[in-house]
């Protein structure tokens, strides 16, 4: 029963209501209350105008607490809320939004994941002065949904993590990588807790909480999954599903068979972490849709997948998409000694604005069924 006014935010029942609230300023409205509602007795509080039932107490810390005892006999509905809500009804539709989603980067830190110290501009109303910038310790979103998990032990929770392999890992789960483990989780056999650097207070994972992070495995620009963190996941392969691909509209293009054979053929070349993903093909309906895609999607991936061998390009699409230059250029004259460079073959890539049905059905064309 005792937390700061950023731990008081966080609370889902409080974020649950600031939500429906039309408030622009919701930390100000939570410390007004707090406020209104203190004890008589609190030195650290410097409000006058207070309303019953007096509730609240602050310590020289800033941290709330609030009477229990008090609040079951003046304010009898709050505890009732609380049992209802630690409590739900099995009939109620389930908790809306018990989860979280975020994005790692080059700039990712443990003080967005966890917890740190940010600036907040003072808004005029307590200790807080207008304009005036102070600092406090404020919950990442690793530690955000790491309470609301805990508070509701029955309901499940996941944290869903896009890009995992381009943060750096160790930085930003710091020393709570250990505590993500299965059997390290709140209520295990293991239980382990680690004391934040910044709160000073003891933290664990509840075990109601799924992490669940996603990597392309064809990204090299980056570096491999951290060993520490790639032993705490289950790994899950996600292939390319040609079901996924939809029928085209008119028939004259099996545009499934085009995406199998496309894959195959980048596998053969690369390897199986290069191939397309189906959803490159989910929103074709008609011709020019397939046209846009190949310009501006496909053909721009294989570019950068071959980057400098024009040909491997027309061994994936065909020579109606890839066009070998038959007219060579002389060279000015001299002596240049690249006579070599009279060799080399000169591609051309088609005008895919102009491009048939029947252009496109030739990727697959005489490609056995099954490939």
């Amino acid at each position: 029963c005792k937390g700061s006014v950023a731990e008081i935010l966080s609370h889902p029942l409080v974020a649950a209501q600031i939500r429906k609230s039309s408030n622009n300023n919701p930390r100000a409205m939570v410390w007004a209350a707090l406020q209104i509602h203190t004890k008589d007795e609190c030195p650290n509080v410097k409000y006058t105008s207070r309303n019953q039932p007096l509730l609240f107490d602050k310590d020289e810390t800033s941290i709330w607490s609030i009477d229990v005892a008090q609040t079951e006999n003046e304010a009898p509905d709050l505890p009732q809320m609380l049992k209802a809500f630690k409590n739900p009804d099995q009939n109620m539709p389930p908790i809306a939004l018990r989860y979280r989603f975020t994005t790692f980067h080059q700039s990712f830190s443990y003080e967005d994941f966890i917890e740190g110290i940010k600036p907040q501009m003072g808004d005029g109303i307590g200790d807080r002065q207008a304009n005036q910038v102070t600092y406090e310790i404020k919950d990442g979103i690793f530690k955000e949904i790491c309470r609301e998990a805990e508070n509701n032990p029955t309901k499940k929770y996941a944290l869903f993590i896009d890009e995992i392999n381009r943060g750096n890992v160790a930085s930003i789960f710091g020393e709570l990588i250990t505590l993500i483990e299965d059997d390290k989780r709140l209520g295990r056999d293991n239980e382990l807790t680690a004391v934040l650097p910044y709160s000073r207070r003891e933290f664990g994972v509840p075990d109601n909480l799924y992490i669940i992070g996603t990597m392309n495995t064809a990204d090299r620009s980056v570096e491999a999954l951290d060993t520490a963190l790639r032993r705490r996941f289950v790994f899950e392969e996600m292939r390319p599903d040609c079901n996924l691909v939809p029928k085209y509209s008119d028939g004259k293009i099996d545009l499934q068979k085009m995406f199998i054979v496309i894959n195959a053929r980048i596998e053969q070349l690369l390897d199986r972490d290069h191939c397309i993903g189906h959803a490159y093909f989910m929103g074709v309906k008609n011709l020019d849709d397939l046209r846009a895609i190949f310009a501006n999607k496909i053909l721009p991936l294989l570019r950068e997948y071959f980057y400098g061998s024009p040909a491997k390009i027309g061994m994936v699409l065909g020579n109606r998409l890839v066009i070998r230059q038959a007219k060579k250029h002389q060279f000015a004259q001299g002596s240049w000694g690249a006579d070599e460079l009279d060799e080399k073959d000169v591609f051309a890539f088609a005008d895919f604005s102009k491009l048939s049905e029947q252009d496109f059905a030739t990727i697959y064309a005489e490609i056995p069924t099954g490939v």
